[in-house]
């Protein structure tokens, strides 16, 4: 998806408003994401993640045919069925298939392992986008995913847990809930608006999307191992204070500087502290027993799009009353 905000940009012209409403309606599915997993609790969750993928993938091979807003809220609510079903299994079964002790370090090589893709992905974009256009990378992207969601059929299903529960809301989870709010908060407002704003307000154009993000995944590819450790050794608490701390600059930065050099700087130090999420998921690994570990997580992704669904659709009317500096202040 790094091609998405300029793909919008030029193709449908979308304003912030509509960009907003497009992208609360995709979040619908992970407010729903809870009440979704108690019902397919007890299917074996690869072959879940398998259907999951194959749904993802058709929903972004079909933004080939984005012709206008209409089909791009249709067809992102499409493939966002497929990620958010996938998500929580996503978590879950790494913690499950990862040594006891070293949760934070595994999580953080598979981290590296979704870079070194990306990177690949870009790679892939910076050579073909000129002869394939957007149609084409979409369709490719789209069939990736679904080989992907293919190759989860023949995983080892023998740590799979037994006898898990279904929908689980307890209290004390309370503070799970609460900073999965937080981080919906926080990846709405970098998912949506900071390269929208980078593309819309600062004229960024694709080529530099592109070798920004693969700057980006090089640096997570050599330091999220690294970063999982830290979680390992430092606890939880520490490691969400120091991201929540820089993030404060860093959309205090995207709100009062005009300079495009140190706006990408800030890109890259927003994408960097993506061990806030190591830290929840090693925190409900922790706090949750074995039963539970999978609804927690599934619940941690609803309230986190609570915040997901709303943080859109107020931010696109602020910025077109108030101006694109509000939403991050």
């Amino acid at each position: 998806m790094t091609l998405f905000n300029n793909f919008i940009v030029d193709r449908l012209n979308i304003e912030p408003h509509q960009l907003g409403a497009v992208e609360a309606l995709r979040e619908v599915p992970g407010f729903l994401n809870a009440f979704f997993l108690s019902l397919i609790i007890r299917f074996a969750p690869a072959k879940i993640a398998a259907i999951a993928l194959l749904v993802m993938g058709v929903g972004i091979a079909a933004y080939s045919q984005v012709s206008s807003v209409f089909l791009l809220a249709a067809f992102s609510l499409v493939w966002s069925l497929g990620f958010h079903c996938w998500l929580p299994l996503e978590q879950s079964m790494g913690l499950a298939y990862s040594p006891s002790g070293d949760k934070g370090r595994w999580l953080g090589q598979l981290r590296s392992i979704h870079s070194l893709a990306w990177l690949v992905a870009i790679g892939l974009c910076m050579l073909l986008l000129e002869y394939l256009r957007y149609e084409g990378i979409f369709v490719i992207a789209g069939v990736c995913t679904g080989i992907g969601g293919l190759a989860l059929l023949f995983i080892d299903r023998s740590n799979n847990p037994s006898g898990e529960k279904g929908l689980v809301l307890k209290r004390r989870y309370t503070l799970y809930y609460a900073l999965n709010f937080l981080q919906g908060l926080r990846k709405q407002m970098f998912i949506t608006f900071a390269i929208f704003a980078l593309v819309k307000v600062h004229g960024m154009p694709v080529e530099t999307t592109m070798v920004l993000v693969l700057i980006n995944q090089v640096l997570i590819t050599l330091t999220a191992s690294w970063m999982g450790r830290l979680v390992d050794r430092y606890g939880e608490r520490w490691m969400l204070s120091v991201s929540y701390v820089v993030l404060i600059f860093v959309f205090l930065g995207y709100a009062l500087i005009d300079h495009r050099l140190s706006l990408y700087g800030l890109y890259c130090l927003d994408n960097l502290i993506f061990f806030g999420g190591i830290a929840l998921t090693t925190y409900a690994h922790k706090i949750a027993p074995p039963d539970e570990l999978k609804p927690t997580l599934a619940m941690g992704v609803t309230m986190n799009h609570i915040a997901a669904v709303a943080a859109p659709l107020i931010g696109g009317y602020a910025w077109l009353v108030f101006g694109y500096e509000v939403i991050f202040i």
